[in-house]
C-alpha cells in the first residue's frame, strides 16, 4: 500500500487537487542539502520558502487562487514531489524581501534562507511519501491550460503546476500511462505562494 504520513493520520491515495513538482539539486546544492537545511528552517522559523522560477506555477494568479478554493472546499492543500537528477545551476543570489501581492514587500523571515529563485511556496514541515500519481487523471486546474490533461501538460521543461482530478474518466484506456513517484509532501500555509526579490 502506497501512503504519505502526515502525523498520526496517512493519505493512502493521491488528493483530488494537489501541486505537482519536480525537484533536484539546485545551485550547488545536493537534494538531501537541500531537505536538511529546509526542515532545519521549519524548525526555526515555522515556515519552509521552497524556491522555484519558471513561468508555469505563478504565486499570485496560480498558487494562492488554487489554496484558496482547495481549502473553501474543505480539503487541506499540498505539494507532492517528484525527485528527478537535477543539475540546476542559478545564480546563487539569496532573497532579501518577499510579498504575498507584489504591493507590500517584507524582509525574509529570520532563519530562512532562498537562493537563485524568482518565488517560492510556503510550506510546513518536508515528509517523506510514496505514492504513485498516474498523470492521465488528473488536469490542470486554471489559467490558459485549465482543463488540459496533466499527462500532455507535464512534458519538456515544464516541471509543476496546479493539477485536479479530471472531471471526466478516460474513454480510451492508456497503453501506457504516465505514472510519477512522489517521493516528498508537504503542505502549504498561508499566504502560499510568494514573489521574492
Amino acid at each position: 500500500m502506497t501512503t504519505l504520513a502526515r502525523g498520526s493520520s496517512e493519505i493512502t491515495t493521491a488528493p483530488d487537487g494537489f501541486v505537482f513538482m519536480k525537484v533536484g539539486s539546485h545551485a550547488g546544492e545536493t537534494f538531501d542539502e537541500i531537505l536538511r537545511r529546509k526542515n532545519t528552517e521549519f524548525t526555526k522559523a515555522g515556515k519552509i520558502f521552497w524556491g522555484y522560477g519558471g513561468p508555469t506555477l505563478h504565486p499570485i494568479n496560480q498558487v494562492q487562487p488554487f489554496a484558496r478554493t482547495r481549502l473553501q472546499g474543505g480539503a487541506e492543500i499540498y505539494v507532492l514531489m517528484q525527485f528527478i537528477d537535477s543539475h540546476a545551476h542559478p545564480d546563487i543570489v539569496p532573497a532579501t524581501e518577499y510579498s504575498a501581492d507584489a504591493v507590500t514587500w517584507q524582509p525574509i523571515p529570520d532563519g530562512i534562507r532562498v537562493t537563485g529563485s524568482r518565488y517560492a511556496l510556503v510550506l510546513d514541515e518536508i515528509r517523506p511519501g510514496d505514492l504513485e500519481i498516474v498523470l492521465e487523471d488528473y488536469q490542470i486546474a486554471l489559467g490558459n491550460s485549465r482543463g488540459k490533461s496533466a499527462a500532455d501538460y507535464l512534458q519538456g521543461h515544464i516541471d509543476k503546476a496546479c493539477l485536479v482530478r479530471g472531471d471526466k474518466p478516460n474513454p480510451v484506456a492508456v497503453p501506457k500511462p504516465k505514472i510519477r513517484k512522489v517521493e516528498f509532501f508537504a503542505r502549504l500555509q498561508e499566504p502560499y505562494a510568494v514573489l521574492l526579490k
